[in-house]
This record gives structure tokens, C-alpha cells and sequence, in this order.
């Protein structure tokens, strides 16, 4: 039974309650009622196990929120401020009643009479898919009502207040704690790959400490928040390195290498031909490679790219040439941006070169909208007239987060030799140079808000596409903070691309017939080629409403049925204070 793949989803003992007239948010539902003896079978309990990580386990998230930072672009209002406050986030019947059903089995697993090591590993991973479910909640609104048993409609108390961010977070870290203590960290049997593991749980929950102890919910930066963040992710490393998980040796693969032969997959939801994901390859690709894309890389991540050297292009004496950009570059460049004249084999297409120049034939005189393409966990294997049936393994958390998890937290709290080794270690799988000092460009005795800055550039090109980027922009407060000279604040700019013309007086025609003739490493590319810088937000600059949008407003819907919970401080009536501990 593939956990993530095949889902039985078949409750033959599931009893219909229809129930009307309990209009509350947070037990508002078709109220189904299991006989109890489907927890006294470890077989039903598990098939209702599945149900809920097909639930609640995050789906594929490669370009999830980009356009909402500067990886890449849309002209979308999120980002300029004019946010609708009833379109944002997942406070809803919906999400509760995901949280009602986890519920179910945590109380009925728990009270049966099944095996104490069955009831273990069945309860120990519901409880992580309730902290899971609601650290997205927390993670958006701050404190929230915390229902932790199964609520009677007829008896209990259904109009709940929010509770404290800071119980929130207990809660969750409790949950994910259970998964420490109870689940294996890794499976035998490989049908079981993509059930979450002890391992997962510790990553999960040094990542949520870790916003915990960031500026967006940290605004007096108390000292034992960074402290208990770096306990936890010492933990995680400590646990995934015992277990023989590590970095995978080739970065262009870690999206690539599925099962347990891929030693950086931590937390995982997994696709195959009959359970797949539709859209990344479609999104990415040119259109010669069957693609469209809509999810191009913008300038400013370009520019974000170490040398090979390890120095960040602006830095003196890092060999950045403006004109080849391209070249000399950290290699997780190449295997993440696809740029004018580069080499891109993809089965079911010829070419092997990709042209970016505008209105080329390659791709029906279409260019992408920032003049790059994302290569960022496109398999070349897939056929080109097959990117609508897209198997590739969502990795939620990996090897390389925890060390920059670690690594930031280990910065925080005046660890600073761990802080570089940590960034070491990434770099040299990276294939950065070591140099003469073996500091793969690292520049010595870094102050801790040098080394900050740092960390969270490491952070935007390592992580780049993985749904990381906005997060880590807003739990940083870094739309309306600087970092320092290479990190300045998201907010008053705008976002930029290129547009690569054919050098007047020749034509895209003219490129056309001659272009496989082209070296673009030599004077050639000046011969042929111009490139215009492209401002991508045209109509507004970039005007993310920090601190407002660190908690957001509860919807409106949700403050009708229930009075108990409070509006976020910040927005129209506000009471609810996230901060309040």
C-alpha cells in the first residue's frame, strides 16, 4: 500500500448523522459518525489514516506564492497592497472540519484496544497531520481556537475564542513531539514512502520554532525563542544524520530521485503515473518543450546567484561580467535558469540549445515574460507532449532546510563557527569553490548581521521555487527591512527581467537561420545580441503591508457565526493581539 499514491478511501462502516441547526464554524459539518469498531481494526483505521493524508498533506508546491516575492511575476494586487482581505488564507468550515476528522481517530485509535505499538504509529502520525493543519493556520493568523477533542454538537461549546499564539505553538510542537517519540524514521517496507517518520516530525518542528523565534512573531527578538528554535533544529540534524540522511550528491536531482535512495527527502508527498500533479512541467517548459512558461525567473533571482568563486556578483573582485552574466556562476544556476543560448536537452524536441531572443521561431515567436526560463525540478525525461501528467515527488522539507534552519538559528545565538560550517557544507554540495582558505567564498569574521544577510541569500537560490521564498520574505519583516547592501527591502521596488534582442539592423529571422553557428561565450553574443533591462512591475511598485499582513483578518463569514473569536488587531475591529502571551 503506497501511502501517497494509492488512497482507499472506501469507509464501509461509516454511518451518515444528518444533523441540522449547529451553524457554529468550528463543528459545522455533515457530522459523520464512525462505528467505533473501525478503531478496533488497525486495517480500517489505516484506510482512514489515508484519507486523511490525502486530506491534509500539502500538495505540489514547486512555484506555490512565487509571484508573491521576487522569484518571479504576476500583476497580481497580494503584492501591491490592495490585498481583498476575504481571498487570503484557509480560515474556513472547511479546514475545521479537516481538523474534526484528525481529531476523530487521535480520541478513537487512542481508546481502543488494538496493540500499543499499532495505536502508537497510527496516533503518532495523525498528530502530525493536526499540527501540520494547524501550523497553516498559525503560520497566517497567529493564535487560533484550538480544538483538540472531538466536539458534540449537542453538548459542548462550540463558539470558541482564538488562543494565545504562544498556546498555539505549544499544541503543535506537543503534536509533532508524538511523532518524535513514535514513528520510525524510515519505513521497511517501500510501499510505506511518503509516510511522514520521526525524522519529518523533528525537521517540522524545528522549522515552525524557527518562525517562532523570527522577527514576524518576534518583534522584541527574545533571546530563549532563538534558543529553543536551535535545540530543536540540532535535534532534526542530529536525528536525519544518525539515520544516514544527508545531502544528496547531485543537486539537479533532488526532485528527480524518488524512495528512499534519495537521502535529502525528508518530508514527502508522493505522485506517480495514477496520482500525478499536472501543472510544474507545464509551467516551466518552453513551448518547443511542451510548456508554456508562466513561471519565469525574474532578474533580481538572477542576480541573487553566487559566483562559482562563492562571492555574490556585486562584490569586489568577484569576476561577475554583466554582459555574460552567465558565466562563472554558482552551478545551482544552471540547473535553475534557463537564459539565451543555453543548453536544455528535453526529450521529444531536437534543439538542444534554448534561444530566449525575442519573437525566435524556436517557440512561435513567443518569449518569456522575464526573458528566463525556470529549470528548477524539471525532469528533461518527460516527453514533451506529455507535461500535463507530471509524476514528480513533492519534497515539503529537505536535508539542505534544516542545515540553513540550523544555521540561522545557530547565528541568532552566537554560534558563529557552526553558522559557517553549516553554510559550508551547502555550498560544497552546491560545487561552489572551496578556495585557498576553504571558506567557499564566505567572507571571514562575519558580524552576526553580515551573516544573517547571508544566510538568507544561501537561502532564496538553495531554495529557490520551493514555496520558501515568500515565507521566509515575510516572516523576516524583509519587505520593510533591509538585510544589509545585497538584501534591500522588497517594498518602493520593482521587479525586473530582460528583454534579449536581436542587435539592429538584424531580425529574429535573421538569428533564426544562423543561431546553432552562435557561440554565446565568445564575441558573438555582442554581435548578435542586445539586452534590455525590462521592468516588470509596471503599474504599481512592490508595497507589501508589513506588519499588517504578518496576522491575517479573520474572515468575515467566520466572525458572524461565531462572536467568540475575535478580529486580528490591525485590521477593521480588531481585538485579537497575536503577540499577547
Amino acid at each position: 500500500m503506497e501511502i501517497m499514491k494509492k488512497i482507499l478511501i472506501m469507509f464501509p462502516v461509516l454511518i451518515i448523522v444528518s444533523l441540522s441547526g449547529c451553524e457554529k464554524v468550528l463543528d459545522k459539518q455533515d457530522l459523520n459518525a464512525l462505528d467505533d469498531d473501525v478503531w478496533e481494526s488497525v486495517s480500517l483505521s489505516t484506510q482512514y489514516l489515508n484519507k486523511l493524508y490525502q486530506d491534509n498533506m500539502p500538495g505540489f508546491s514547486l512555484g506555490t506564492n512565487s509571484g508573491y516575492s521576487d522569484e518571479t511575476f504576476y500583476d497580481n494586487d497580494f503584492v501591491y497592497g490592495l490585498l481583498i482581505e476575504s481571498s487570503v488564507g484557509n480560515f474556513s468550515l472547511a479546514t475545521f472540519n479537516k481538523i474534526r476528522n484528525i481529531n476523530l481517530m487521535i480520541e478513537g485509535v487512542e481508546s481502543s484496544s488494538i496493540d500499543e505499538e499499532s495505536k502508537n504509529l497510527l496516533g503518532a502520525q495523525a498528530h502530525f497531520l493536526r499540527a501540520w493543519r494547524y501550523w497553516e493556520l498559525v503560520n497566517l493568523y497567529g493564535g487560533v481556537p484550538m480544538v483538540l477533542d472531538v466536539q458534540d454538537p449537542w453538548f459542548d461549546e462550540l463558539n470558541i475564542p482564538r488562543s494565545k499564539t504562544s498556546e498555539c505553538i505549544d499544541a503543535i510542537v506537543s503534536d509533532l513531539d508524538e511523532g518524535i517519540q513514535n514513528l520510525p524514521a524510515r519505513y521497511i517496507n517501500p510501499d510505506d514512502y511518503g509516510r511522514i517518520t520521526s525524522v519529518a516530525a523533528a525537521a517540522m518542528k524545528g522549522r515552525v520554532l524557527l518562525f517562532w523565534a523570527s522577527p514576524s512573531f518576534n518583534p522584541e527578538n527574545k533571546a530563549e525563542r532563538w534558543q529553543r528554535a536551535y535545540t530543536a533544529n540540532l535535534e532534526a540534524k542530529q536525528l536525519l544524520d544518525d539515520e544516514g540522511y544527508g545531502l544528496l550528491d547531485d543537486f539537479s536531482q533532488i526532485f528527480l530521485v524518488e524512495g528512499n535512495a534519495n537521502t535529502e527527502a525528508i518530508m514527502v508527498r508522493s505522485y506517480d503515473d495514477t496520482y500525478i500533479y499536472g501543472g510544474w512541467e507545464a509551467s516551466v517548459r518552453p513551448p518547443s518543450g511542451g510548456g508554456n512558461g508562466s513561471n519565469a525567473p525574474t532578474w533580481n533571482l538572477v542576480k541573487a546567484f553566487p559566483m562559482a568563486n562563492g562571492m555574490l556578483p556585486d562584490e569586489a573582485g568577484s569576476g561577475y561580467n554583466a554582459t555574460y552574466y552567465w558565466q562563472n556562476r554558482d552551478p545551482r544556476f544552471y540547473h535553475t535558469i534557463a537564459y539565451n543560448g543555453c543548453e536544455w536537452e528535453l526529450t521529444g524536441r531536437e534543439e538542444t540549445v534554448q534561444w530566449t531572443y525575442f519573437l525566435n521561431s524556436q517557440e512561435d515567436r513567443r518569449t518569456p515574460s522575464t526573458g528566463f526560463y525556470c529549470r528548477k525540478g524539471s525532469n528533461p525525461e518527460i516527453h514533451k507532449d506529455n507535461t500535463d501528467r507530471t509524476p514528480t515527488d513533492w519534497i515539503e522539507i529537505r536535508y539542505a532546510e534544516v542545515l540553513l534552519n540550523l544555521a540561522e538559528c545557530a547565528n541568532e545565538t552566537d554560534r558563529m563557527n557552526e553558522a559557517y560550517d553549516l553554510l559550508k557544507l551547502v555550498r560544497e554540495r552546491a560545487g561552489i569553490e572551496p578556495g585557498a582558505n576553504n571558506m567557499y567564498g564566505l567572507k571571514e569574521s562575519m558580524t552576526k548581521s553580515e551573516m544573517r544577510e547571508i544566510i538568507m541569500i544561501e537561502r532564496q537560490v538553495e531554495l529557490a521555487f520551493e514555496n520558501k521564498r515568500y515565507w521566509d520574505l515575510r516572516r523576516r519583516n524583509m519587505y520593510i527591512e533591509s538585510l544589509g547592501a545585497y538584501t534591500p527591502k522588497l517594498n518602493g521596488t520593482q521587479r525586473m527581467g530582460i528583454i534579449v534582442m536581436p542587435k539592429p539592423p538584424l531580425q529574429a529571422e535573421d538569428i533564426d537561420t544562423i543561431r546553432n553557428t552562435i557561440d554565446v561565450n565568445s564575441a558573438d553574443y555582442t554581435t548578435y545580441f542586445m539586452v534590455i533591462p525590462k521592468k516588470l512591475d509596471t503599474q504599481y511598485k512592490i508595497n507589501y503591508l508589513q506588519p499588517k499582513y504578518n496576522f491575517f483578518a479573520i474572515p468575515q463569514n467566520i466572525l458572524d457565526r461565531s462572536p467568540a473569536i475575535k478580529q486580528t488587531l490591525g485590521w477593521e475591529n480588531g481585538e485579537f493581539d497575536p503577540y499577547e502571551e
